[in-house]
């Protein structure tokens, strides 16, 4: 019997999620996402576009990978668009301050970039009888009893659909998610971190000035432990990132002029600021101003009809790069419990909450308290990884690698992490406490 699921979301986690349950073979899919198709809107022109690309650049390690794999030929869709980076390198004023190498190289791509490579190859592979997406659709509400969600395009009129399964595929705002808090008894707090940021779109070249970055490194830049940049090589010798800064002092607020914002990066980050073209720094100065919403559930499902996935389920701050990753991840454990259960949802949707919310959990401590903003303890950070590797490299079965190699570049679960570095997370924790650095 073919069971009909309805997917509320079209970003990475809502389409990969497809591409796992229709290769099952007994399942038709509707996906709705409320943001147009990316696959309509020129590249070019979303560089300076005001609204669009407010989400941090996404990096792909192999947790994502991981996931990512399972579908056959995605991986090479996706590395093909992608740029393989080998390491971090930091900047102060005066140029390079320290350069952070990675054992395993992680792809950058764009996040509208993924989620055409992954519809496109979707909707290749499966006919409309299989699977429809409908862009330019909200979901207005959700009746848990008859199983329907209502749905409201961008033209005409509100319509109601029956589904047998309910994905909440809909990122760390879920309207899912707030259905279940409302109707269901979900326990969910969320909370928006201390900083907010702006996107940035540069070239990594200017020939004139004599500037050419290093096109396989992430390139971040600490201004003070208030305002920070973090650019990510993408195809086409671009660098998409952000600035990051305190949501209270937007140090952009006062630039009234494009003249004025290139001047203010030129100041302030002399490289980045010699890569700017005016016209994105008009187009910078003009961007909303954008928070990270986090969110922690007691469980991600509802009985056997309703799940909530990725950023939908447990959004976290960006700092490690895992939010994206850890939500693709969330797709294979799901399809290895389908497998392990027989595609019966009774079984697959609370097995998925007992495993996934403790990593969930630990994975927003690890988000959080990371890396610390304490000079002394920035220097602490870095003194730990490299003599963590330096030691792993010559005991691998007596030392394991310091917390940030763990995230990055394994896929040991994130509350074994935890459990690993709780010292460390919990000295973190503590100095930010002490400088009012708690969420909010």
């Amino acid at each position: 019997m073919i069971q009909n699921i309805v997917i509320i979301g079209a970003g990475p986690t809502g389409v990969l999620l497809a591409h796992y349950l229709l290769r099952r073979g007994n399942y038709h899919i509707d996906i709705y996402e409320r943001r147009p198709d990316p696959r309509l809107t020129p590249s070019a022109s979303l560089r300076v576009n005001v609204s669009r690309n407010r989400t941090f650049p996404i990096s792909l390690q192999e947790r994502g990978r991981k996931a990512i794999r399972e579908i056959v030929g995605l991986e090479s869709s996706i590395a093909a668009q992608s740029v393989f980076c080998q390491g971090t390198i930091i900047y102060g004023k005066k140029g390079k301050v320290r350069q952070v190498p990675r054992q395993n190289p992680v792809l950058t791509i764009d996040r509208n970039r993924l989620v055409t490579i992954l519809l496109q190859q979707l909707t290749e592979t499966y006919s409309p009888n299989q699977v429809k997406v409908h862009f330019n659709c909200e979901c207005t509400a959700v009746d848990g009893t008859a199983k329907t969600v209502t749905l409201k395009p961008e033209q005409g009129d509100s319509f109601t659909v029956h589904y047998d399964l309910l994905v909440g595929a809909d990122g760390a705002r879920s309207r899912i998610r707030e259905y279940l808090v409302e109707n269901a008894g979900l326990v969910c707090s969320q909370s928006y971190v201390p900083d907010a940021y702006k996107s940035v779109f540069l070239s990594r070249l200017n020939p004139s000035a004599g500037v050419e970055l290093e096109p396989n490194k992430i390139h971040a830049w600490n201004l003070n432990n208030k305002i920070r940049m973090l650019m990510v090589p993408q195809p086409g010798n671009q660098l998409n990132g952000v600035i990051i800064f305190e949501a209270q002092t937007n140090p952009l607020e006062g630039l009234s002029t494009k003249e004025d914002v290139k001047a203010f990066f030129q100041e302030n980050f002399p490289i980045f600021g010699q890569l700017m073209s005016l016209e994105e720094a008009e187009a910078l100065r003009k961007r909303p101003v954008a928070r990270v919403l986090t969110v922690r559930c007691d469980r991600f499902h509802e009985g056997d009809s309703v799940l909530l996935i990725g950023d939908a389920a447990h959004a976290v701050s960006p700092s490690i790069g895992q939010g994206c990753n850890s939500a693709l991840e969330d797709v294979l454990i799901l399809g290895q419990l389908l497998e392990q259960y027989g595609d019966d949802w009774g079984k697959v949707l609370p097995m998925f909450s007992e495993q996934r919310v403790p990593d969930a959990h630990a994975l927003r401590e690890l988000s959080d308290y990371t890396f610390p903003r304490q000079k002394l303890l920035v220097v602490e950070f870095f003194w730990r990884l490299t003599v963590r590797r330096l030691f792993h490299q010559w005991f691998p079965h007596w030392v394991k690698p310091f917390v940030f190699d763990l995230v990055l570049e394994t896929d040991l679960p994130y509350s074994q992490v935890l459990r690993l570095n709780q010292g460390w997370i919990n000295k973190v924790k503590r100095s930010h406490k002490r400088v009012g650095l708690n969420q909010i």
